[in-house]
């Protein structure tokens, strides 16, 4: 059995992997396990006093096992002589050709959807790939009573960058309440002006937040929203889960790791089949194979249903969050990650 690991990622609350990496520090933590964490990003604003306390107590790396607990980055090369376990993931049909000899060095790669447990094993990828799908803490994210208002109140949740489309969002948006004024939308992005990528409202309607915020999830955020745009190419896709943890309608791009919700979920989500498929390249990268493209006349027509259709659509919502609390519950992963990493780990 493992009882001691040493964990490499990034650790802070405000994106997903960062953000992940506590929940599978704890929930290692409580399984017996001894995690000794090797940051090469630390921010401490809102993490847990469990995870603080761990943080004081983190050492030099040891001589027993190692989760690498991010994209493959330049941080991966002080592992290079070090027999290791992969946690990470990828968001188009292709991973990029830089990525496969690091993967396939490693003991076993775990993935949160089958989607990429597929993608990286069509890519070349030959080192076992185990799937652990990602959760949500229904602590942080439970079901909201939200209260009768006028109009409707939409939220995207993501980075303004091309594979989260964005653009589609606000299209479908403008397509379906063009002429209603009591109709609102909110974009919440991070990182400052780099996450919302030069974008801007003309729209009085239209707000747009892009500060990063240090907090145990955004349910705030969720709590003003009366539906939820997931229409992102996702590894996995937080914040659809999330959303749906929430009570909120979800309306979601079924391709790339979001299919595996749209499919397992059924008929909870309103769930949009790419339009078309774009090629993805990317800088420093190279060509990526191709990502889904949300069909904006279909979400559009979604956003409509919901907002001509108040209570079903809450109906749906408070369905869609018991399944999530179920199905989707993240200390699920940590279990099955230790599963995963003490089948592969010799002993």
């Amino acid at each position: 059995m493992i009882r001691n690991l040493d964990m490499a990622g990034e650790f802070y609350t405000y994106d997903g992997y960062a953000g992940m990496s506590e929940y599978i520090v704890l929930g290692l933590s409580r399984l017996g396990v001894q995690v000794n964490l090797l940051p090469f990003k630390l921010e401490t604003d809102g993490l847990s006093d469990e995870m603080l306390d761990i943080v004081a107590a983190a050492g030099p790396i040891g001589a027993g096992p190692l989760l690498f607990n991010s994209w493959v980055r330049p941080e991966l090369d002080r592992y290079s002589k070090h027999p290791l376990m992969i946690h990470t993931m990828w968001e188009s049909s292709r991973l990029p050709a830089s990525w496969v000899g690091p993967l396939n060095r490693a003991r076993v790669v775990m993935v949160p959807t089958r989607f990429v447990a597929r993608m990286f094993r069509d890519s070349g990828v030959t080192a076992p790939i185990e799937v652990t799908p990602d959760g949500v803490d229904a602590d942080v994210y439970p079901c909201v009573s939200r209260p009768e208002r006028e109009g409707v109140t939409t939220l995207v949740v993501g980075t303004v960058v091309p594979r989260k489309h964005v653009d589609q969002a606000v299209q479908a948006w403008q397509l379906a309440f063009a002429d209603n004024p009591t109709a609102r939308l909110v974009v919440k992005a991070r990182f400052g002006a780099e996450g919302r990528g030069g974008l801007t409202a003309h729209d009085p309607r239209i707000t747009i937040v892009d500060e990063s915020e240090p907090t145990r999830g955004i349910l705030h955020w969720y709590e003003q929203a009366d539906v939820l745009l997931a229409l992102g190419s996702e590894g996995f896709g937080l914040p659809l889960v999330e959303g749906m943890a929430t009570g909120l309608p979800v309306i979601a791009l079924s391709s790339e790791g979001q299919g595996d919700v749209c499919a397992d979920a059924g008929d909870l989500l309103l769930a949009v089949a790419p339009s078309h498929w774009e090629d993805v390249y990317e800088p420093h990268l190279g060509h990526c194979g191709v990502r889904g493209v949300p069909d904006v006349a279909k979400t559009a027509q979604h956003l409509r249903w919901v907002a001509s259709h108040r209570d079903e659509a809450r109906a749906l919502g408070r369905a869609a969050s018991a399944w999530a609390h179920k199905e989707r519950d993240v200390w699920q992963k940590p279990k099955a990650m230790l599963e995963v990493m003490e089948h592969h780990w010799p002993h």
